[in-house]
């Protein structure tokens, strides 16, 4: 991306006083457009350096002289300075910008009979040079963050020109002229420096911004949605942004019967942005899962150690031989584990610890000839998982710590032993749920961000309804 990475960052999360709570918030602080504009400076340099210059005519007295293939050679950066400014968006303003101008002239001097005419080449240093522009952000009607550059003025503190070629007696009959010339085609609102400012903003930032992910689809089933739910909101040294911060069933996008808890207060602005994450965001996609049919699996022999749930094992250990029941009542078979949940997995995040609960049903049936199946058992179960945390390449990832489960008879048409509630919870449904809530947690979940700004320095808080996350960012566009 060749933008300026002021609106990259900008670009980022974009919003303000909600309507009603989000399921995600940000705050961007005046450290990261700070950071933001010495890159800014740096892109621009390489988009000026090289900028071709309209040919200018004009006469000075008895001198008609054109000016032609001018181009700028050098960019000096300027030091520079963001401000924000309430209800609107962002003002930054820079002072001591240098650019060094080369182009052609050729001239004609003519007084009565005397004519002379000549040409060659000139090198023109201008410093000094301060501009300023306001950067208005919004959010259109879509969601999506809008930014327009409102009001650029640019000034040239000084101009120098020397000539290569020619009379230099006759270049100071016109050289005056040439310069103010020069200063106005790189200052004033309609000059070089404010078009390509514009330009950045206008078109370049608009452009980026349409590449901000604000719906993300998980497994091709979930649509995320990080549309914001209104304007931005500034501060004297930050921004924070809120965005909705829900999982929708693709299909069918509706909102989920509940609403998000409100998040952590913090007003820290040591890092250069702030994430806060509702355990809301989780919960939604595990109501829309339980509504689309997603948690439910039939577990077989393929996903478990071998023969675990063969009903005959004269050498090992199988559901057959524990519960010896099933293995008198269904010899030389397996047997089919239909697990469903039964309420909405809820995930709590307090204190330091995050926890989901859930429960469900685990339905037992015993394979017979011709691929039918006979029903003897169901299990009611419930789990309170403790996961781990952590973020990497900007994505929350989690880990499973600890998966306690507890199960129940709920229906039964054999005798079964505590030894074999035992081995169902330990020997089969731990050995299948683990691996599988492991997996979904190392796929990853995206937070909202371009492709170009990294994380670094990062610190996750869990906190009551909330995962806050701390960061610095690294630009590599």
């Amino acid at each position: 991306m060749q933008q300026v990475c002021l609106l990259t960052v900008v670009s980022l999360f974009v919003t303000s006083a909600q309507c009603k709570t989000p399921g995600l918030q940000t705050r961007i602080t005046d450290r990261a457009l700070e950071y933001a504009t010495e890159v800014a400076l740096d892109i621009l340099s390489k988009q000026v350096t090289g900028q071709q210059i309209p040919d200018q005519h004009g006469q000075s007295g008895d001198v008609k002289f054109d000016i032609t293939g001018m181009n700028v050679k050098q960019f000096t950066k300027p030091s520079s300075r963001v401000s924000l400014i309430q209800n609107v968006g962002l003002s930054w303003s820079t002072s001591g910008t240098g650019l060094a101008i080369h182009g052609d002239f050729k001239y004609k001097y003519r007084k009565g009979i005397i004519k002379i005419s000549d040409h060659g080449s000139f090198d023109l240093k201008a410093n000094g040079i301060n501009f300023q522009v306001k950067i208005e952000i919004g959010m259109d009607g879509t969601g999506r963050p809008t930014m327009k550059a409102v009001g650029c003025s640019c000034n040239v503190g000084s101009a120098d020109i020397k000539f290569h070629g020619g009379a230099a007696w006759i270049y100071n009959l016109f050289s005056g002229q040439l310069e103010n010339k020069l200063k106005d085609m790189v200052g004033g609102g309609n000059g070089l420096l404010c078009k390509q400012l514009n330009t950045l903003i206008d078109v370049n930032g608009m452009k980026s911004l349409q590449k901000l992910p604000v719906t993300v689809q998980i497994a091709k089933r979930f649509l995320l949605d990080y549309r914001f739910l209104s304007k931005p909101s500034f501060q004297t040294n930050f921004m924070e942004t809120y965005h909705k911060g829900e999982v929708y069933w693709n299909a069918v996008p509706v909102d989920a019967p509940f609403a998000a808890p409100p998040l952590l207060k913090s007003s820290d602005t040591s890092r250069m942005m702030y994430i806060w994450l509702s355990d809301y965001v989780f919960n939604t996609m595990s109501y829309n899962a339980l509504k689309y049919n997603q948690l439910q699996y039939n577990v077989t022999n393929k996903d478990l150690p071998s023969g675990v749930l063969n009903t005959t094992c004269p050498q090992s250990t199988c559901i057959g031989k524990i519960i010896k029941a099933i293995g008198t009542k269904f010899p030389n078979t397996t047997v089919m584990l239909y697990m469903k949940s039964t309420s909405m997995p809820n995930m709590t995040a307090q204190n330091g610890s995050t926890v989901v609960n859930a429960s469900g049903d685990i339905v037992f049936f015993a394979q017979q000839p011709g691929g039918k199946y006979t029903y003897f058992l169901t299990l009611s179960a419930t789990m309170s998982t403790t996961i781990s945390l952590m973020i990497q390449n900007e994505k929350v990832f989690a880990k499973v710590l600890k998966l306690p489960i507890s199960v129940t008879v709920k229906d039964s048409k054999i005798p079964v032993s505590p030894e074999g509630l035992n081995f169902i919870v330990k020997g089969i449904v731990s050995v299948f749920v683990e691996p599988k809530l492991n997996e979904l947690g190392a796929a990853g979940f995206p937070l909202p961000v371009i492709n170009s700004v990294h994380f670094t320095n990062t610190q996750l808080t869990v906190a009551k309804d909330t995962l806050l996350i701390a960061t610095d960012l690294k630009y590599s566009g």
